[in-house]
């Protein structure tokens, strides 16, 4: 299989698998399916846009060559390191605005779970409202086209992306970048949860809010901590997007590529198990590869155009996964046909 395939595959799983980590958090926390969540990486990758913009020093252009690989690097590293930055805070802080002006308010009312879902929906529609309005403005355009040849309604900077050819094989920074925050994420958020004072008092406030309240835990600061981490996930997804549009395919706008990528995110969320970290992980990444390779897999042995139809396996997975196994990948290991498997490869294995 061409291996730039499947970098460009792993990168996309890992938007999706990011992303999937959010939600799953703010589930687990605040039992609320953020509708709104893939928009958050869109608003970051508009700010980081305009931030670099308004900051970028002229690309170079030139090809530099040592011990024949050929590195392109169009701007000095700070300059994705401050994209970086600014994504995840502006994604924080949407994601900051969005509790505290919606869901705290309506969870002290006692507001039910389709209550707060509905919220998070209407929430995104303020979003593409102010994204709209933001990406076509004169200002933002001028400033987008004059210092990065990018515009507002057609938004990436995928052209200026790192890039190293290796033996003929091209290697791109968003690749690297795409695994590492993924996985680096997960790992975080999993030693948080288990092994900090703040992830003790989080899964307190998780199993019991009203035993967390009666032990002196601020359980709406947890909460908020918990959108907020989720938000810089996000947000560090959006930067992801913003130098990878080519990988998905599709423009930033207001509404793309969050549309398509929000039914691939929660169906990495339901199939790895809404309620385990490590289960959106690897949700996220089965999805995100499905999409790709396995769709582009059939194609070649098909003869059939399936592209536009990948989002039709992601809803297959959903469904196989709450007919079969309703908590997700992450409670096989409790489940009774695990369990038979387990013991039919042990008995395989103890033959002589």
């Amino acid at each position: 299989m061409n291996p730039t395939l499947v970098m460009n595959a792993l990168t996309y799983a890992s938007m999706i698998a990011l992303l999937s980590l959010g939600v799953t958090l703010t589930y687990m926390t605040t039992r609320v399916f953020n509708f709104a969540h893939p928009r958050l990486a869109l608003v970051a990758a508009y700010a980081a846009a305009t931030v670099l913009a308004l900051v970028a020093p002229p690309p170079r252009t030139e090809f530099v060559q040592a011990d024949g690989v050929v590195v392109y690097q169009p701007f000095p590293a700070w300059f994705y390191a401050l994209g970086l930055v600014v994504a995840a805070a502006a994604g924080a802080a949407v994601a900051l605005l969005e509790y505290f002006a919606f869901i705290r308010p309506l969870l002290r009312r006692g507001a039910g779970f389709l209550a707060l879902m509905i919220a998070t929906l209407g929430f995104d529609f303020m979003l593409v409202a102010a994204l709209f309005i933001y990406s076509t403005h004169s200002w933002v355009n001028s400033v987008l086209l004059e210092a990065l040849r990018t515009a507002g309604s057609r938004l990436t900077l995928s052209g200026y992306d790192v890039r190293w050819v290796v033996g003929g094989l091209p290697y791109r920074a968003v690749f690297f970048e795409a695994v590492a925050f993924t996985v680096g994420i997960a790992l975080f958020f999993y030693l948080m949860l288990t092994r900090t004072k703040v992830g003790v008092m989080m899964r307190a406030s998780i199993e019991n809010p009203s035993l967390a309240l009666v032990l002196g835990i601020n359980v709406e600061r947890v909460y908020a901590f918990s959108w907020l981490l989720a938000g810089a996930s996000a947000g560090l997804a959006g930067y992801l997007i913003l130098f990878g549009t080519d990988v998905i395919g599709k423009y930033i706008t207001a509404t793309s590529p969050s549309d398509e990528m929000i039914v691939s995110v929660f169906a990495g969320s339901i199939v790895g198990g809404i309620n385990s970290i490590f289960g959106g992980l690897g949700g996220g990444f089965l999805i995100g590869i499905v999409e790709q390779l396995l769709v582009t897999w059939l194609e070649s042995v098909t003869g059939v155009g399936l592209t536009k139809y990948a989002k039709m396996f992601s809803m297959l997975a959903v469904v196989v996964t709450l007919l079969f196994i309703p908590q997700g990948l992450a409670s096989l290991p409790q489940t009774r046909l695990w369990r038979r498997l387990s013991s039919l490869v042990g008995r395989g294995g103890g033959r002589p």
